[in-house]
């Protein structure tokens, strides 16, 4: 064999070990991993700028579901909380705290939807967890 021939062959063996290396073993199923079932609810008041009651009922309707898909992901992922305080003479000046939630959702549906008398609404959803959603938190 050739010097190229034999480089060229242990460059091919590093690559392919490494490939192997780098894969990480997945969890396997436990027989406490059933799927659960979150549910969720939310509300959503009518704007005061709607065009019509139809539109006013919908975009309540759509405030609801996002308020209620919301509540879902802050129980399945959890909330950041931030806060910053700004003290002046042992005075509170300032107090900020903002609640944040980054993830997406699917899968959820809507399981019902309340219109109440004063023109909100209220939907409640509901979202199946499997084995999937187990193997990102190992």
């Amino acid at each position: 064999m050739t010097g190229r021939t034999v480089f060229v062959a242990a460059v091919l063996a590093v690559m392919v070990l490494a490939g192997c290396a780098s894969q990480q073993a997945q969890p396997e199923p436990r027989a406490e991993w059933v799927p659960i079932k979150i549910s969720a609810k939310g509300a959503g008041a009518p704007p005061a700028t709607a065009v019509n009651q139809a539109q006013a009922r919908l975009m309540a309707e759509r405030a609801a579901k996002v308020d209620a898909l919301r509540n879902l992901l802050e129980q399945a992922y959890g909330v950041t909380i931030s806060s910053h305080t700004t003290v002046k003479d042992f005075i509170t000046q300032n107090d900020t705290i903002r609640a944040r939630v980054e993830a997406f959702v699917r899968g959820a549906r809507v399981v019902d939807t309340r219109y109440l008398n004063d023109g909100s609404a209220e939907v409640d959803v509901e979202l199946t967890l499997g084995y999937e959603f187990r193997r990102i938190f190992p």
